[in-house]
């Protein structure tokens, strides 16, 4: 059965042009380009959510990556569940691109934390049922990835 796209006019200040929103996400209309690679994950509090979004998510378009964010008002109960700590996902590609993203967002992300931000739970490998954690990359533990044989069905 196919998902109906709903429309939104709040998605953390970002063009709904751009995103197409399926409960309880939004995802970009770019896609990536690639079949395999890292799929990265931005956690961050329930409560600093909002603000990391506003500087996030306007650096990811301009990278022009394929994302996908947890939708406002959803992230507190999502957040509670077995997907807990993926706040924003990004499918990064091969490594070259994936590192070229996570050199852009790190320093962000760090520079937040350095304001108060602070991250959320580790995400989980929903490959392995949530039973082990997601791997951190870069350094202010708020970005993690995963190697995906096919970035379009993880």
């Amino acid at each position: 059965m196919a998902r109906a796209p709903i429309i939104t006019h709040h998605l953390y200040g970002q063009p709904d042009n751009e995103y197409e929103v399926f409960l309880p996400f939004a995802e970009t209309l770019v896609k990536t380009p690639h079949r395999s690679g890292y799929k990265l994950h931005v956690t961050v509090s329930t409560q600093h959510h909002e603000q990391l979004a506003s500087v996030i998510l306007p650096t990811l378009r301009l990278l022009h990556t394929h994302h996908k964010v947890v939708l406002p008002g959803c992230y507190e109960s999502f957040n509670s569940g077995p997907q807990a700590g993926k706040f924003i996902t990004v499918y990064a590609g091969p490594d070259g691109p994936a590192r070229r993203i996570v050199e852009t967002l790190d320093p962000v992300l760090m520079r937040l934390r350095q304001n108060g931000i602070q991250p959320g739970p580790t995400p989980k490998n929903r490959q392995l049922n949530h039973a082990q954690a997601e791997a951190y990359v870069g350094t202010s533990r708020m970005l993690t990835w995963l190697w995906l044989d096919n970035l379009t069905r993880g």
